[in-house]
């Protein structure tokens, strides 16, 4: 009886604090966000997340690069995160994605760190977070790395601590996209536990 208590719990521990056990994610995109408990996708009883389909594709490089990685479970989207290259200034940036409604709600600004002089943003918003990056190219070409992630599917997504998990996801995303969109070093990194900012 006791083996069967402790296999219980340690079952339900794992499903809670290891993400994508079992549910069939992308290996790609379950292996970028690992380390963050995605314990807002809904559960059910001992078998892992209510996932049941995953989308996950990375192409092209500069300004060509492209990263979009959905999760969906009980009919409706869990988590939808977006990579792109772009030129516009971090005033432009955030309000296109409030335009576009990838930024809902109150806003808040979160920790960011810089290269140089240049500019680094990253916002919570409402089941949502994204961050803007100094992106350095071939060429000398400079360009920001966007990464803006949507949680739907959040049960809370007002509540600080919801904010900063859906924040460190955007972080996680944005650290592999440096990599994968071809930017040159120094290049600032996204704060992988976040906080709020000043």
């Amino acid at each position: 009886m006791l083996a069967i208590l402790c296999l219980v719990a340690g079952t339900v521990i794992g499903d809670r604090f290891i993400p994508f056990r079992g549910t069939g994610v992308s290996a790609d995109c379950g292996g970028i966000l690992s380390a963050v408990d995605m314990g807002f996708i809904e559960q059910t009883t001992f078998t892992g997340r209510r996932v049941t389909s995953t989308e996950f594709t990375e192409s092209g490089a500069g300004d060509a690069y492209r990263l979009d990685c959905t999760i969906d479970g009980d009919e409706k989207t869990q988590l939808d995160a977006r990579v792109r290259l772009t030129t516009a200034d971090a005033k432009a940036w955030e309000d296109d994605l409030k335009e576009r409604g990838r930024l809902p709600g109150e806003t808040k600004p979160l920790s960011s760190t810089a290269a140089g002089a240049q500019k680094s943003v990253a916002l919570s918003g409402d089941s949502s977070a994204a961050v803007y990056i100094p992106c350095k190219l071939d060429g000398n070409a400079t360009a920001r790395l966007s990464v803006s992630v949507e949680a739907p599917g959040a049960s809370d997504g007002n509540s600080d601590s919801q904010r900063l998990t859906i924040a460190a996801v955007a972080a996680r995303l944005a650290n592999h996209s440096v990599l994968g969109a071809g930017c040159l070093k120094p290049v600032s990194a996204a704060d992988q536990s976040p906080s709020f900012g000043s």
